[in-house]
């Protein structure tokens, strides 16, 4: 049973060459890295960190052009920023750690596992991101509330527009992941999109058989978008655990208990 205890979150920014990277710490211990989706931040697992923290420092890093952190100079791939994960953590002197990567999060964690495997003691992948066909990926650069910059109205409707959609998917939900749900919604910016674009681009078929660390699955059974391919990412990974959760993609945010109890549960074993 987890006991939530006073964990303070702290706050902080390491210098780059191009800009700076946005980062929450609390704990201490074995270092515990996560990675968020696209659109989100470290801010989306603060009812989290609390729960994780009296067993690992946990870091939580905003991805460059997300949250805090600055854009990087150019559109960047995957491996570009698996490479500036690593480049961050060496300044805040993390040598080997856990890694926990959450959707476009999850695919630049699959690829840290790949350049560089001897620094990850345990990976999980939550949500790695899949698609049929090319087709599909084209799909969904034509949704606008997934793919390109954010709608800005004069008047300033598109606050409502978001709060009511937001408010719709939050009911039954405590205030707080509420604010904080609509909150990363709003600080979407005009190149944050650039995170589904390197999903998009990224072979994660050709990746994922070259995971060689110990590897958790994990998926949420509402997220309706990568569930399908459970099996072949199972199987893609051979030597992995599968685990399906019931809630939300946002499980971190929505049920914070359900999600760290999993991920204590595997990384603790």
């Amino acid at each position: 049973m987890i006991q939530q205890q006073a964990i303070k979150i702290k706050r902080g920014f390491v210098d780059r060459s191009w800009g700076q990277v946005h980062y929450r710490t609390a704990g201490n211990g074995p270092a515990l890295i996560l990675t968020h989706k696209t659109y989100f931040s470290s801010r989306s697992f603060i009812r989290v960190m609390p729960l994780l923290a009296p067993h690992f420092r946990v870091i939580v890093l905003d991805t460059p052009g997300q949250g805090e952190s600055e854009n990087p100079p150019t559109q960047w791939t995957i491996p570009q920023y698996a490479t500036d994960l690593f480049e961050v953590l060496d300044t805040l002197k993390v040598e080997d750690f856990y890694l926990v990567g959450n959707s476009t999060g999850a695919a630049i964690a699959c690829e840290a596992a790949v350049i560089c495997s001897t620094r990850i003691k345990k990976l999980v992948l939550f949500g790695m991101p899949r698609w049929k066909d090319e087709a599909a990926r084209q799909d969904l650069r034509q949704l606008p509330f997934f793919y390109g910059p954010p709608e800005v109205k004069e008047d300033g409707s598109h606050y409502s527009i978001n709060w009511q959609r937001i408010k719709s998917l939050c009911i039954d939900e405590p205030p707080e992941c509420f604010e904080i749900y609509f909150q990363e919604v709003m600080s979407r910016q005009k190149r944050t999109y650039e995170g589904i674009e390197a999903v998009l681009r990224y072979d994660e078929a050709s990746r994922l058989p070259l995971i060689c660390v110990p590897t958790l699955l994990m998926w949420a059974i509402q997220d309706t978008m990568f569930t399908p391919f459970i099996e072949d990412t199972a199987r893609l990974v051979p030597h992995s655990t599968t685990k399906v959760l019931h809630g939300s993609p946002l499980m971190y945010l929505r049920d914070p208990k359900l999600y760290a109890e999993t991920l204590l549960k595997y990384l603790q074993s």
